[in-house]
């Protein structure tokens, strides 16, 4: 046996007994590392190879069906690096080697890398295969072959012990028990599990619906972002079941059910069941969560900390407001010993280390002030030059915004066009804003653009202001789109995420930028935020966004005289789209948000006189007579002229009434929303409003 077997007979033996799993990077030649990878494979029965050129006779995928092999698991996964670095995809799969395998690494040699390998995002990346977790076979021009030390040889093998259910920790026998008393116990008690991969949570959700199947007959739906991340829940209950896992998501068991429905299916249908299980829950928007919260009175929640897509420590941060306040009695789950290998993990570290999965904001131990605080524009060698600066602004994003990934980290430091701003105090890091260059196309493109025919890549602000709005000179323009803005948690509330926005359009005032912009999602608590700072809207999203679970709304702050030329037609535009799409396709927006902005678009409008004709009417109509149906219009323009002058009072009254005689919601859809008996106590409520409104208000 040569060396090179040799050594990875060893570290296979050694990766096995310890259920550690390795990284093995191959530096080479391609065709070499290919060799080599296969020498490993072939101690292993189950293997996958990231890659768009694999060899035949092996299991592949590329890095963008990624994502399709969640849910599965493998021994012994290959990454080939000669066609380039597919972060995401990397940091998808890792995942999915079970403990005592190996990931291998085909990195290209010094003479062979592009010069995309020279980035900053890069250059750490090559950093951290340098780090002592990493196992490097080196095969030199000269044909020499360098290996790296074996890892230390485990005492003894190390095994896990099988608990009660078939758990596997005690901390998964927690959870297991914990969803049990969710259904058995006390109402309006959700739970919330969290974990990092490979802790076995998604198992115990499936064990524990298996078990409460077993019981007595219960139906219990699984909802997940996608159907393939409720896999493993189906394949555990089918096993506590003693039945054969199917590809159907539906188990049947002496008259128990076990059924996967889409977000979106279960808030639009609302079919009954004892028990709602929610995997992978900081990937759902958190609007939707909320629905499902006060929809079910049986919930679990279950979210990946660290993950491959985000992490759900921003979601925990952030829905723990939501279930304090609406189910106040709410318990919280962690589970932390790893199942699938063993703690102590070298390739989980490694992970965490190189893409930030793990990254924390930085520790305040006092509240900050606004006095003690300087801004600073940043650049990406800043950041790498302290290891604790880049972590700290990742940790920063992800407790944000909880679908921060690993694109976010290599964005962050090789974007040529992205503008960092940060908030010090005491050097510790406690807001930041990312902004991106955009736009200034030729006339040619410009038009192009506005015409649907061209799609360049990025410059999302400019072509969105071209192509929906059929404004081709914005494109020609020179502007920055503003893709986060955030504040540590011990830092908000105090002007600090205004005092950044003063700050970028400071900087882009002197760089001679035509128009600032940015989208975000048209909540109640974002909306008066970028109003305030002077931000308009010009286009709100018909499609609610699949991550924030709300209608984007892009809005925009004009800087030069250039920039004003077009700003109008674009408000007066979304003005009369608006005004026109109330009652069909935002008929069911927040109130919270669609009452600004339907009063600002009346600004815009050119409303007819409310006659002394149509003010008896609402008169009769306030007294009894005349019914709602024959005074459509007549209650739409006394309530927009009522909106627009700001005379109305009583919100709930004009939420009721925009509600129905703006947005057109029916009665039904009333009673659900203000809790209404049924038409008839709705429109008195309207009569009432109506009279009360007509006796203090002169005309």
């Amino acid at each position: 046996m040569s060396e090179l077997s040799r050594f990875i007979s060893d570290l296979v033996s050694r990766a096995k007994q310890s259920r550690h799993r390795y990284l093995l990077c191959i530096e080479s030649e391609l065709s070499w590392g290919i060799n080599v990878a296969q020498l490993a494979q072939a101690h292993y029965s189950d293997g996958l190879w990231l890659s768009e050129d694999a060899p035949p006779n092996v299991s592949s995928v590329s890095a963008k069906k990624a994502q399709a092999w969640l849910g599965q698991d493998c021994d012994f996964l290959t990454v080939d690096l000669h066609q380039g670095l597919a972060i995401e995809a990397i940091a998808a799969l890792a995942g999915t080697i079970r403990g005592g395998g190996l990931m291998v690494m085909l990195l290209p040699g010094p003479e062979d890398r592009s010069s995309d390998w020279q980035s900053p995002f890069m250059q750490r990346f090559l950093s951290q295969l340098s780090s002592h977790r990493v196992l490097t076979i080196k095969s030199g021009l000269d044909g020499k072959i360098s290996l790296p030390l074996l890892p230390a040889e485990s005492s003894a093998v190390c095994e896990i012990a099988e608990r009660c259910y078939g758990c596997l920790s005690d901390e998964q026998l927690d959870a297991v028990e914990s969803i049990r008393r969710v259904v058995t116990g006390h109402r309006r008690r959700p739970l919330v599990i969290t974990a990092d991969r490979g802790r076995g949570k998604s198992s115990a959700l499936g064990i524990a619906a298996g078990i409460l199947m077993k019981e007595k007959p219960r139906k219990i739906l699984v909802t997940a972002p996608r159907q393939r991340n409720a896999q493993t829940v189906f394949q555990h209950a089918a096993n506590t079941l003693g039945l054969a896992a199917d590809s159907s998501y539906q188990i049947e068991h002496d008259g128990s059910q076990l059924c996967f429905i889409a977000p979106d299916n279960l808030l639009a249908e609302c079919p009954s069941a004892d028990l709602l299980i929610v995997d992978e829950a900081a990937a759902i928007p958190a609007p939707l969560l909320q629905k499902m919260l006060s929809s079910y009175s049986r919930v679990v929640f279950a979210s990946t900390i660290h993950g491959y897509e985000g992490t759900g420590r921003g979601f925990a941060i952030k829905f723990k407001s939501v279930l304090d306040a609406m189910t106040p009695q709410w318990r919280a789950c962690s589970m932390t010993s790893p199942i699938r290998w063993a703690a102590g993990d070298p390739l989980e570290h490694w992970l965490f280390e190189t893409l930030l999965l793990d990254a924390e904001p930085a520790a305040l131990t006092e509240p900050v002030s606004v006095a003690e605080v300087q801004y600073k524009q940043i650049s990406p060698l800043w950041l790498t030059e302290q290891p604790d600066r880049l972590s700290q602004l990742f940790g920063l994003l992800v407790n944000a915004h909880y679908q921060t990934s690993p694109a976010d980290l290599k964005q962050l430091l090789d974007d040529p066009d992205l503008i960092i701003f940060v908030v010090l105090k005491d050097e510790l890091i406690v807001g930041c804003v990312l902004l991106s260059r955009e736009g200034g196309f030729s006339a040619e493109l410009s038009q192009s653009i506005c015409l649907g025919q061209r799609r360049p890549r990025g410059h999302l602000l400019a072509q969105s202001v071209a192509a929906h709005l059929g404004l081709a000179e914005a494109a020609s323009q020179h502007c920055g789109r503003i893709l986060r803005i955030a504040v540590h948690d011990n830092a908000r509330k105090i002007g600090i995420g205004a005092a950044l926005l003063r700050q970028i359009q400071e900087w882009a005032e002197r760089h001679q930028l035509d128009f600032l912009g940015t989208s975000y999602a048209a909540s109640s608590e974002l909306l008066p935020f970028w109003q305030s700072a002077g931000y308009v809207p010009i286009r709100l999203g018909i499609v609610k966004d699949g991550a924030s679970g709300c209608h984007s709304l892009l809005s925009v702050l004009p800087l030069s005289d250039a920039s004003r030329s077009w700003f109008d037609a674009a408000t007066h535009s979304f003005s009369l789209s608006f005004l026109a799409q109330a009652c069909e396709q935002f008929r069911l927006l927040d109130m919270a948000v669609f009452l600004p902005l339907y009063s600002r678009c009346l600004w815009h409008a050119q409303l007819p006189q409310v006659s002394n004709t149509v003010y008896r009417q609402l008169i009769h109509f306030s007294q009894g007579g005349l019914g709602y149906d024959l005074l459509v219009g007549q209650l739409s323009l006394w309530l927009q002229h009522g909106l627009k002058s700001g005379e109305l009072t009583d919100q709930v009254g004009i939420d009721v009434m925009l509600a129905k005689v703006i947005q057109r919601q029916s009665w039904a859809e009333l009673q659900v929303q203000f809790g209404f008996t049924g038409r008839k106590q709705a429109e008195q409520f309207l009569r009432h409003f109506v009279g009360n409104m007509l006796t203090n208000i002169p005309h």
